[in-house]
């Protein structure tokens, strides 16, 4: 049973054909759209909703992370032979700018990298967890996983050569960061705590390197017009933002991670405070949106306030 359904899987990568999904999801751009609004309406009125209540999803978290951890490592090596061939053989521009179809849009590679594109639905997941669970949901969580299904959906509907990159790269970096997280959720700190600093190194180099990519797809487009190199503008503009954006918040998430906070507990004192923020960051919880959640803080206080006044009042006009 097992061997057929393999057999019949082999059989559908090796005749897979992307164009067929690339319609799609151009006939489907609302999907993107609406899953986007579930989500954020998840994040900003779920804790609410929820009103302190936690739940234990620890067993369900493991399997859902050790399930990305799986699918990441198979895409990855699905896709990352492919891409370092091209780039042995062909060179780095070529894999920057030639049109998918050419390369990898077809066969294996390409069934994983549709797959790819409609995993950034499932991995919202991710955050439903967070919010359930009665965690912090930081800016760089949900602004990472909201923009990245919008850029995704939309570079591959407009077929971008440059897909293959962001694929091979994402599931390599994810295959090890759900593997940190089913360890975690395991409780097998002592494994998976050493490579926390690896992997956020990981995730800095790929923004970097995708930055690379997209600038030079975007230097060839517009010396040569999607000739020269079969990208999108919107999507270069989009994507030049996007891994600018990245590079800079993991950026401050290493530095409060890695350096301040290891140089303040390194050398204050018993009458030395350490620094809770930097430029507005919330240094004691890593949360890179200082600002955004004090002025949420804020809002929510003032509105305890009126609450508290409305009551005050109400309780005055009965007594009298």
């Amino acid at each position: 049973m097992m061997s057929s359904l393999l057999a019949d899987w082999n059989e559908y990568e090796q005749n897979f054909r992307g164009q067929a999904w690339i319609d799609w999801t151009r006939d489907h751009a609302e999907i993107p759209i609406f899953s986007v609004s579930v989500y954020l309406a998840i994040v900003f009125y779920g804790p609410g909703l929820l009103d302190g209540r936690k739940f234990n999803l620890r067993t369900p978290v493991a399997v859902w992370n050790l399930l990305l951890a799986v699918f990441s490592t198979i895409g990855a090596y699905k896709t990352v032979p492919v891409l370092y061939h091209s780039l042995l053989d062909k060179g780095f521009v070529y894999t920057a700018c030639t049109d998918p179809e050419q390369w990898y849009a077809d066969g294996p590679v390409g069934l994983w990298v549709g797959l790819f594109i409609f995993s950034k639905l499932p991995e919202l997941i991710d955050t439903v967890f967070l919010v359930l669970r009665g965690r912090d949901v930081i800016f760089l969580h949900w602004f990472h996983h909201l923009t990245v299904l919008l850029y995704c959906w939309h570079a591959y509907h407009n077929r971008v050569a440059s897909g293959l990159w962001f694929a091979a790269m994402n599931f390599s970096v994810h295959a090890i960061m759900y593997t940190y997280y089913f360890l975690m959720a395991c409780k097998l700190y002592a494994i998976a705590t050493p490579c926390a600093l690896s992997i956020t190194t990981c995730q800095i180099l790929q923004m970097a390197l995708g930055s690379a990519v997209t600038l030079t797809s975007a230097r060839k487009f517009s010396a040569g017009g999607r000739a020269a190199c079969f990208v999108d503008p919107a999507n270069y503009k989009m994507g030049l933002a996007m891994y600018a954006s990245y590079f800079c918040l993991f950026g401050v998430l290493f530095w409060n991670k890695y350096v301040v906070k290891h140089t303040a507990t390194r050398v204050s004192g018993p009458n030395q405070k350490e620094a809770t923020t930097l430029c507005g960051v919330d240094l004691r919880n890593g949360d890179i949106t200082g600002r955004f959640n004090q002025a949420i803080a804020r809002n929510n206080s003032i509105g305890d306030l009126k609450q508290a006044s409305i009551g005050s009042n109400t309780g005055k006009k009965k007594t009298k």
